[in-house]
């Protein structure tokens, strides 16, 4: 009998060693790996990664504080921190499909995804209506850090299950909203923060802060890395929509609060825009170049994902007063949220709702669109994850999202979170159906409130018209430009014009006399709609001359003025407010309003 010399002995031991050492140095690559695709955002492929090193190396420590790491990062949603695992074949035809391309299928996923991934193709190439093959095709693509496409695998998996097996359709779509904020996936995500950026001529800008005070300096962020390195000759400001409210009245609400528009930022020889807001994004550049000018070119135009831990960045622009007592903080925490996602995210187009809104893919999925119902429900699900997150449930103050889920016309989750009387989340289909004479004073107010969120003017006008009739003591809680926006667009868009001013005259004694002027520019507005340019030209002399106006207002508003007339073809009405603009405009630094005015003189001289 053949036996082992010592010699062949210390061959083998050798070669096992050196199998080992390599094997332990493959799982230290995986883990460095691992640790890249986290840091790109792809937090299911750094996971898989991590997984693939414990394989080779059982006893890393390195791997499994890694996994230990993202299982217990409660800033993340949890679709971005789970453990996902292949599907398996659920009838005995599939299960002789995959027997055919693919033996002992987990085993070979986890050595191997490449493999697994081409072996999960080639079945669904030969069962294209084989969903489990589709999505198990598409975690093999997360897990290498294929994001983009395993999005589009899934979106396959949606399409074949959203009619018999809506979880796993939802299931799916929601682990499509971790992977589209991926990096190589950039081009899907719908979570973005955008930036713009100017060149700076070294000039005074204190033009720009006065003629917009509510642009309040902040402290210049640092690297938490290096705690003694700062951005050199930086200064960072917040552009707010509005200054802080003067009064201290108990029942301030959160509308009624500034929200950043965007943070700016300035440095020698640049200044730059950043929100994650696009609208804020566009109206601080707009206001900007009233500053610079329109014909200044931005440097700078760019948009990129949001990091995971802060996709709901949006949801937090609003800034509170300070010196209230923390009862004040939390109501007003809850109002924005709810202002958020019931009356502005739902309007926003989506990529996970193919390019819809959310209110439009639920107007869609009661009609029938039943791979839309489950995209919306995954969609609304991951953001019922933000809000679930350790860090964010005291800014979320408890908030059901179910009354999202009610105002989208989905189906509750749970049905005792949300008061069925509540119309504050009702919906379109609900406030349509409502007969105002059969509402309480409290929910007239909450019923016109909710019609506008929606920006339903057929119902919220409706409803507008008994509040004014009725004039229950929770109007005091609308605001009378609110109240009287509805009304003036569906009398101009009928252009019934002498009705919409009846309309603002009728509000006007309702509103604070500190926002009355938006209803005087609204009323200068509808005369020059109208055709009666000497009526909206006195209107806006009104406006132009007020006492309290800066130059630099009179300037902002003469601009106004001649652009509205022009737009409405009364330039002849409108070149004494040019005039105005342009004198204004010089002495008080806006040099774009100069221009702009100066253009506009040129192009209405006669040849």
């Amino acid at each position: 009998m053949k036996t082992n010399t010592p010699r062949t002995t210390a061959m083998t031991r050798t070669a096992d060693q050196t199998e080992s050492e390599t094997a332990v140095e493959a799982a230290a690559a995986l883990v460095h790996e691992g640790w890249n695709h986290l840091m790109s955002q792809r937090p299911v492929a750094a996971w898989g990664t991590w997984r693939r090193a414990l394989r080779l190396d059982p006893e890393s420590d390195a791997a499994k504080k890694a996994l230990a790491t993202l299982e217990s990062a409660h800033e993340l949603p949890l679709a971005a921190r789970k453990a996902y695992k292949l599907r398996q074949p659920r009838s005995a035809e599939q299960r002789g499909r995959w027997d055919a391309r693919l033996r002992g299928a987990a085993a070979a996923a986890e050595d191997d995804l490449d493999a697994a991934a081409a072996a999960f193709e080639a079945i669904h190439d030969d069962a294209p209506d084989d969903a489990e093959a589709w999505y198990d095709h598409a975690l093999c693509l997360a897990w290498t850090g294929r994001d983009r496409e395993a999005v589009s695998c899934l979106e396959q998996v949606v399409a074949l299950e959203s009619e018999t097996h809506v979880e796993g359709a939802v299931d799916a779509w929601t682990l499509a909203e971790v992977l589209r904020q991926g990096g190589g996936a950039e081009a899907l995500a719908d979570d973005l923060r955008y930036a713009c950026g100017f060149p700076r001529d070294g000039g005074d800008l204190s033009a720009l802060f006065a003629a917009f005070p509510e642009i309040r300096r902040i402290p210049t962020p640092h690297d938490p890395a290096r705690p003694d390195a700062r951005l050199a000759d930086v200064e960072v400001f917040e552009w707010l929509d509005r200054p802080f409210p003067d009064r201290d009245a108990d029942d301030l609400s959160a509308a009624e609060l500034p929200r950043v528009l965007a943070t700016l930022y300035l440095a020698p020889g640049a200044i730059r825009l950043s929100s994650p807001r696009v609208d804020g994004l566009e109206e601080a550049e707009e206001k900007l170049r009233l500053l610079i000018g329109d014909d200044v070119e931005a440097v700078e135009r760019a948009a990129a994902p949001l990091p995971l831990p802060f996709l709901d960045a949006a949801v937090w622009t609003v800034r509170l007063p300070e010196g209230r007592d923390r009862a004040d903080a939390d109501r007003w925490t809850r109002e924005v949220v709810e202002a958020y996602y019931e009356n502005r995210w739902l309007h926003l187009p989506r990529q996970a709702l193919d390019g819809l809104s959310p209110l439009a893919a639920g107007r869609n999925a009661n009609a029938g669109d039943d791979a839309i119902r489950a995209k919306l429900l995954a969609v609304v699900a991951f953001r019922e994850q933000l809000g679930a997150r350790a860090s964010s449930v005291l800014l979320y103050q408890g908030y059901p999202f179910d009354r999202l889920r009610r105002r989208l016309g989905l189906d509750p989750v749970d049905p005792g979170s949300v008061d069925p009387a509540d119309l504050s989340c009702a919906g379109l289909a609900e406030l349509s159906a409502l007969t105002p004479d059969e509402l309480d004073d409290h929910q007239l107010v909450e019923a016109f409130q909710s019609a506008a969120g929606l920006r339903d003017d057929a119902t919220a006008a409706e409803l507008a018209e008994a509040l004014l009739s009725r004039r229950p003591e929770g109007l005091r809680r609308i605001a009378a430009d609110d109240l009287a926006a509805c009304l003036v667009r569906r009398e101009t868009t009928a252009r019934r014009f002498d009705s919409a001013l009846e309309w603002i005259d009728r509000v006007r004694p309702l509103g604070d006399p500190r926002r009355a002027r938006t209803l005087d520019v609204w009323r200068a507005e509808v005369l020059a709609r109208a055709g009666r340019p000497d009526e909206a030209a006195a209107a806006y002399r009104a406006l132009c001359s007020a006492s309290a106006a800066t130059a630099t207002d009179r300037a902002l508003s003469a601009l106004d003025a001649a652009e509205t007339l022009i737009d409405n073809d009364h330039s002849a009405a409108a070149r004494e407010f040019l005039a105005e603009a342009a004198a204004l405009a010089g002495p008080t630094g806006l040099k774009g309003v100069a221009r702009r005015a100066e253009r506009l003189i040129q192009s209405a001289e006669p040849n």
